[in-house]
């Protein structure tokens, strides 16, 4: 008898995780590797190619952000970028530290460090219209440039009178959203 739908996605869903957890063990160890070589002979250069190779959905910025946690490597999701360390007694100077950064993979970054869910359009719209309050409460706490006053005004009023009509979804099944065709 043939799986279920359900049956057959979750036999997937297991596939995934599996080939996933091997992915990032194997995405950990060569990160590890780029460490531990910059390290020894100040040569990160793979360093950012390394991020762009990830799939742009595979939490590129959390591979950055333990680089910039565990070592003294730069890089960026930027293809013009090119990768360095910072110096020692520099600001951003952050030493390496190969054995907190084996035992915390940048996969383990990515799980206490949630991706942001996208703005809903009413959120959108209360930041918008909080706006000219906020730019208001600046001017009368002094945060504003004596001389910039009148126009921090003019650009409050000019962000209280935009009035943007919402559409009905492209995709709406109610009458209202419904395209002619």
């Amino acid at each position: 008898m043939a799986k279920s739908f359900n049956a057959r996605m979750r036999d997937r869903f297991r596939s995934i995780t599996t080939n996933g957890d091997k992915l990032n063990l194997y995405i950990h160890e060569t990160a590890m590797m780029i460490s531990t070589h910059a390290k020894e002979h100040g040569d990160c250069s793979l360093a950012n190619e390394f991020v762009l190779s990830l799939p742009a959905s595979m939490r590129r910025e959390m591979l950055i952000l333990w680089f910039s946690t565990f070592t003294p490597i730069v890089t960026k999701n930027d293809p013009k970028w090119t990768a360095k360390m910072h110096k020692e007694g520099t600001k951003l100077f952050v030493p390496f530290d190969l054995s907190a950064g084996n035992e915390t993979p940048f996969y383990k970054l990515a799980e206490d460090n949630k991706e942001k869910a996208p703005t809903s359009i009413d959120d959108l719209e209360k930041w918008l219209k909080s706006l000219p309050a906020k730019v208001e409460k600046d001017i009368e706490k002094g945060r504003v440039d004596q001389s910039a006053v009148s126009y921090a005004q003019a650009i409050a009023l000019a962000l209280a009178a935009i009035k943007i009509d919402r559409p009905a979804p492209a995709n709406s099944n109610d009458d209202k959203g419904v395209a002619a065709a």
